[in-house]
């Protein structure tokens, strides 16, 4: 059969117009994830350092003093001094302006006897709780972020981020670096940077600024969602968490903070690993 050489040309730009479409999509998608250091390769395949961070939860209140005086001082020494060491997530809890309830969520499960209380965990040891008030307080707990993030890791995972539409997907990449025992789970927690709420008896350079405030919890356990159990050395696994960010959030100001916790047979948790990144690079 004879071809039409008019309507062979008007397929080939029809043809031509989907392909360069396609990239200009693919392109597009690209642009909108965000991904943490160190996680690829050359070849593309992901790689997961053996890197360390000691995890810090602290418990505070604008309406209470000894939390102006001592503890957001010390989680602002922390941030500044030992940073890149350290994630830090910070529940407003009580009568404060930035309560929520999977602050509280997380709150309930350490149940302070008391505020400010801080608790800084890694490597699945015994976590370190720091309740009260003190002058020693940022630097004690900058110690402890030092002593805990020298270990190996036992397990880490690297993170990319990606948001559409207020909803945002967190996908962790990890891998287990030893023969494990127990029950290994993953928690997500958004945070939102930059909070300005008058702190009572503010001892803190940044006065009455709040930083690495929680906004939302992944799932629906403090805790997370299991992963893994006896986990064996180079062992891999891939999550993906979602969050919804409301529209009073402030997209530059917030990131997450991915906590691996390991349950034991008596049922206790411990901080094995985490990591963080932001939405919107800087």
């Amino acid at each position: 059969m004879k071809q039409n050489p008019k309507k062979m040309k008007n397929i080939f730009k029809t043809s031509l117009a989907v392909l360069i479409g396609l990239s200009l999509t693919v392109t597009s998608c690209k642009k909108d994830e965000t991904t943490s250091e160190n996680s690829n390769n050359n070849s593309g395949a992901i790689t997961v350092p053996q890197e360390q961070k000691a995890t810090v939860i602290y418990f505070g209140g604008t309406w209470c003093p000894p939390c102006g005086a001592y503890g957001k001082p010390a989680k602002e020494q922390i941030k500044a001094q030992v940073g890149s060491k350290s994630t830090i997530i910070s529940c407003q809890v009580g009568n404060d302006p930035m309560k929520n309830a999977d602050a509280d969520a997380l709150m309930a499960k350490f149940n302070p006897s008391g505020v400010p209380a801080m608790y800084i965990g890694s490597n699945d040891a015994t976590i370190v709780a720091m309740i009260g008030g003190s002058t020693s307080t940022g630097t004690t707990a900058i110690g402890h972020v030092n002593t805990q993030s020298a270990l190996p890791a036992k397990v880490n995972a690297v993170l990319s981020i990606k948001e559409t539409d207020g909803l945002i997907n967190v996908t962790a990449n990890g891998k287990f670096f030893n023969d494990l025992t127990g029950e290994y789970f993953i928690a997500g927690y958004l945070l939102e940077d930059k909070l300005n709420y008058a702190q009572t008896s503010d001892g803190s350079v940044e006065k009455n600024i709040h930083y690495n405030v929680m906004r939302a919890k992944f799932g629906l356990d403090a805790f997370g969602e299991s992963i893994k159990v006896d986990p064996k050395k180079d062992e891999t696994f891939t999550k993906t968490l979602n969050f919804f960010a409301q529209s009073t959030y402030v997209k530059e100001n917030l990131s997450v903070v991915v906590v691996i916790w390991r349950k034991d047979a008596t049922g206790k948790y411990t901080i094995s690993n985490s990591n963080s990144i932001r939405l919107v690079t800087k």
